[in-house]
């Protein structure tokens, strides 16, 4: 069980992504271990021979290790103490430590003489300190002309940074003297730990900042990246967290002994997309699922894998004990678990049809969609043990979240059965076959799953909308989005839209074509070149297979006077005993950087996303560690991610338009849950600070949009950023006091289950 708790600890620091601490701690997690004591990080300096000189550099390595093994992408903060800075220079005030552990800089002697003293610091790690002597006969110090930073602050536009690489954040550094002026005019350096970051304005101006941005073009695994920004001997640090990279593992829950069976993994990024050629590393926990604990079965598999071009790669699984298991697949960050139940039974999908296609599912092959009623989905599954097909009239029942069945059960034939299933709106269904049945006076209980889409096929509506849709010229960009539906406003996926340009201000659109998703959703970019009439950038927008369906948006390319940029920290407040305040800072500035003051802003909090699940306790070893709001089927050494679930206001009118109510609870969810002021005003720094007030009750359960807008002769500029609503530490840090909930348990104020479709009614 140590080693189990272990894992969950582990995955603990990739799902714990917005618990914040009230005060002055951030509520942070690190380490990890299970029964055993961890081996402690430590921190080393070593120098190159020979004393500091004009002529004889000194090279300071700082070694990290846990144990015996190197940390590697540890970043190493080193500063001149002791009042030496006037005897040396360093290459470097942070480095990233490489595959060996090792973080390098390079030390210069100045024209003084005198001892010298460099200090390594690492996150939560005890500081290191190395002395030595220095000859002198270096460069001249001339001192800085100009102000000097005192203090310097480190904010984010996010904390978070979406692992498909398709966003960025900015990076805002804000520097102040002694008596707490703003600086301009000031070098800062910004460094970071992974990802890239692209110099923007490292100069600070009037209002004392400084902007970088940051990205993660080339990683998609769910990490955390140590943001460093250094201006003279200040410094500050900021985590900014790389979320949204998941891993699903499929295939049958029953296996038969010495039976090969094939699982399915699939690594998707945080825009759904699929990541190729990436290393899966598979385990298994080796404990009994039963309760009470039965036989541990052995399972063959691989140590690791490598995913296709689809983002997936089969996996190869044999059952050779009775018994039970969980298989775990871990890539980038994100894992998935699978229990299994090996036995002498075979209990598998073999065939699927849309009444066009038909495929194996066990095989691995992907199932097509399904049109709407009155076409038909055939599912058959076969069922044997030891190899031959179960007895004739052996009991299966079905179930499907989606659609109507012609049967809710039937009797095997030659170990076969078969549900046929239709539906009239769109979207996911996932059907589940139960077989029971009985073996030497033993009940058994056998269930597979098998999951595919329903589309609406007849575009008969098409919505555009332009995000932003203002933007000024030279090369800034607008997207330019479509929702498709049908006469019964379902959404239509797999239609080809036409994006067609007017333009005569010379700017562009690409891709010139797109395909809707299972949203109905497809979309372009358009980007300026130089600036137009009012609404006179028209984008038309058609769908190839039915041409008459077309729709039509303008924009407005146009100077733009203002500049918005938002950030917050890593605090939040409690108000009363039922509500959270969350507060994020809004800076206008001019085209000089310079602070606007009295400037009105309107502010909007609009749900993004909302989360099914529940919390649950983690521990490292015996010892508690949190609760952590996990998806349906946690447990033990099992942690799923929450279930993410789109806004189902798609246009964002508060008002429920047919084929909104995804969830069938007659509501628009997850609804309003925030509440914001409707426009703040920035005062003498160009500052406003936007308060954001929630129950406590949705912390972790739903994300929000948060948008900064204002306009300048008929021009708005605007901002952006989608945040995890948080939670304090201390409500998750005492482990016989649950988290603030709303209904009863744990779950989340929208249900458990892992399906949009579904309610907090269909909990029951």
């Amino acid at each position: 069980m140590e080693l189990l708790r272990r894992f969950s600890f582990t995955l603990l620091l990739m799902t714990l992504t917005t618990l914040v601490a009230c005060g002055g701690g951030d509520g942070g997690l690190t380490g990890g271990g299970g029964g055993e004591e961890p081996d402690v990080i430590t921190l080393s300096l070593v120098k190159s021979d020979g004393n500091l000189s004009g002529d004889n550099d000194i090279t300071i390595s700082a070694t990290v290790m846990q144990g015996s093994s190197p940390v590697p992408g540890k970043l190493v903060t080193f500063s001149l103490t002791g009042d030496t800075e006037s005897r040396a220079t360093l290459s470097s005030n942070s480095k990233a430590t490489e595959s060996d552990g090792v973080a390098t800089i390079t030390v210069q002697a100045t024209d003084l003489s005198g001892g010298v003293e460099v200090t390594a610091t690492v996150t939560d790690i005890d500081p290191s300190v190395l002395s030595f002597n220095s000859v002198g006969g270096g460069v001249v110090v001339v001192p800085p002309e100009g102000p000097v930073a005192d203090s310097i602050s480190l904010f984010a536009s996010s904390q978070q940074l979406a692992s498909s690489g398709a966003q960025e954040i900015d990076l805002i550094a804000v520097v102040k003297d002694a008596n707490n002026n703003l600086l301009a005019d000031v070098n800062v350096s910004f460094t970071a730990d992974s990802g890239e970051i692209e110099q923007v304005n490292t100069l600070t101006g009037s209002d004392g900042k400084a902007t970088v941005k940051l990205k993660t073009e080339a990683n998609s695994a769910n990490r955390i990246i140590t943001t460093t920004v250094t201006s003279g001997g200040a410094t500050d640090l900021l985590e900014i967290q790389v979320v949204g990279t998941s891993v699903t593992l499929t295939g049958s829950s029953s296996l038969a002994i010495n039976d090969v069976n094939n699982f399915i993994v699939k690594i998707l990024d945080s825009d759904g997309e699929s990541i190729a050629n990436t290393i899966v590393t598979l385990s298994l926990t080796n404990e009994s699922t039963e309760t009470p604990a039965g036989d541990v079965a052995d399972i063959t598999l691989p140590e690791s894998i490598i995913t296709d071009h689809t983002g997936q790669a089969i996996v190869v699984v044999t059952g050779t004990t009775g018994g039970t298991n969980t298989i775990i697949a871990t890539a980038l960050g994100a894992n998935a678990g699978q229990k299994v139940a090996v036995q002498a039974d075979s209990f598998l999908f073999t065939s699927f049809t849309d009444g066009t296609t038909t495929v194996n599912p066990s095989d691995g092959s992907d199932l097509p969609d399904v049109e709407l009623a009155p076409t038909q989905a055939s599912v058959t599954l076969t069922w044997l043990r030891s190899g031959v097909a179960v007895a004739d009239g052996t009991d299966i029942s079905f179930t499907t979240t989606r659609g109507t069945l012609t049967a809710n059960s039937a009797t095997t034939v030659d170990g076969m059965v078969t549900a046929v299933v239709s539906s009239n709106d769109a979207g996911k269904a996932l059907i589940t076959f139960v077989g029971t049945d009985t073996v030497s006076g033993k009940s058994i209980e056998l269930t597979n799953q098998v999951e595919f889409e329903f589309v609406a096929s007849t575009a008969a509506t098409i919505t555009a909308q332009a995000s932003p849709n203002s933007i000024g010229p030279d090369g800034q960009t607008s997207t330019v989005s479509v929702v498709v539906k049908d006469a019964n406003g379902n959404l239509v996926k797999g239609k080809t839209i036409r994006f067609t340009l007017e333009d005569t201000s010379g700017g562009s659109i690409f891709p010139a074509t797109a395909v809707t998703d299972s949203s109905g959703s497809a979309s372009t970019v358009y980007t300026s070149l130089s600036t137009s009439a009012q609404d006179a950038v028209i984008v038309y927008t058609t769908v190839v297979e039915t041409p008459a369906v077309t729709n039509t948006v303008t924009l407005t390319v146009a100077e733009r006077g203002l500049f918005i940029s938002l950030g917050t920290g890593n605090k939040v407040e409690e108000l009363g005993t039922e509500s959270y305040v969350k507060e994020y800072a809004v800076f206008v500035t001019d085209g000089n950087s310079n602070p606007v003051v009295n400037e009105e802003l309107t502010i909007s909090a609009i749900p993004h996303n909302y989360y099914k699940g529940f919390w649950i306790q983690t521990y490292d070893g015996d010892e508690f560690i949190s609760w952590v709001a996990v998806g349906e089927g946690s447990g033990g050494a099992v942690i799923n991610p929450k279930h993410e679930c789109a806004n189902e206001d798609i246009n964002l009118d508060g008002i429920l338009d047919v084929g909104e109510d995804i969830s069938g609870d007659g509501e628009l969810t997850p609804g309003n849950i925030v509440a914001a002021e409707n426009s703040v005003v920035t005062d003498d720094d160009g500052r406003a600070v936007v308060r954001i007030i929630y129950p406590q009750s949705y912390a972790h359960w739903s994300d929000i949009k948060l948008i900064a807008s204002t306009k300048v002769s008929g021009t708005e500029s605007s901002t952006q950023t989608i945040f995890s609503l948080p939670v304090l530490a201390e409500h998750v840090l005492n482990e016989d006091v649950s988290p603030p909930t709303q209904g009863v348990g744990t779950a989340s104020p929208f249900g458990v289950k892992s399906d949009c479709s579904l309610n907090v009614a269909d909990d029951d």
